[in-house]
């Protein structure tokens, strides 16, 4: 068998055990390692990138003042109020958005250096797949574009920005999968 049949992992772990070759498996092994620490950091970024343009949409976006007291004045608020409690929710929603993706990039740049034995940052990153590949179909305009609307260049940058996003965490599952897969048969 050539090398060119152990590239993709998904393939890989079913060929080593037929096979049972040990060099190949720490070669591949160290491969996944490598890739996961790497989507680990590649996590850590975009949660960055997602807090920065969360504030500069907010900054400079299409969220005008205006809105917020017409919406805060028809359903009785105090304008000030309402305001403070929007400023609030949307922090706290990022803090726990920047949390969960750190936890997520650490633990796997963790268990890319072989220090992280739990599989709970697997589990919390498919749900993070799910839902941002939802927000990214509702929010970033993927319906509108299925029936032909026209987008603004922010809205493309952040379709390409969640799509690479998406793409990271994909990864991530792959290799941590891959990684536990092939520990777990060199053990045996």
């Amino acid at each position: 068998m050539g090398l060119e049949e152990f590239r993709d992992c998904r393939y890989n772990v079913i060929i080593i055990e037929i096979c049972g070759m040990g060099k190949l498996m720490e070669k591949e092994l160290r491969k996944r390692q490598i890739l996961l620490s790497e989507a680990g950091v590649g996590v850590i970024l975009f949660a960055v990138w997602r807090v920065v343009s969360v504030n500069l949409y907010l900054g400079f976006g299409e969220l005008p003042l205006e809105i917020v007291y017409e919406v805060a004045t028809e359903y009785g608020f105090n304008e000030n109020f309402f305001l403070f409690f929007m400023v609030a929710v949307i922090v706290i929603s990022q803090i726990w958005q920047l949390s969960i993706r750190l936890y997520i990039g650490l633990s796997a740049t963790a268990e890319g250096k072989g220090k992280n034995k739990n599989c709970v940052y697997l589990v919390v990153a498919a749900m993070l797949v799910i839902g941002d590949f939802q927000f990214f179909w509702e929010a970033l305009g993927l319906d509108r574009m299925l029936v032909g609307e026209a987008l603004e260049i922010g809205a493309s940058i952040g379709i390409f920005a969640e799509l690479a996003s998406i793409y990271v965490l994909l990864e991530l599952l792959i290799s941590g999968v891959c990684v536990k897969l092939l520990r777990k048969k060199m053990k045996e």
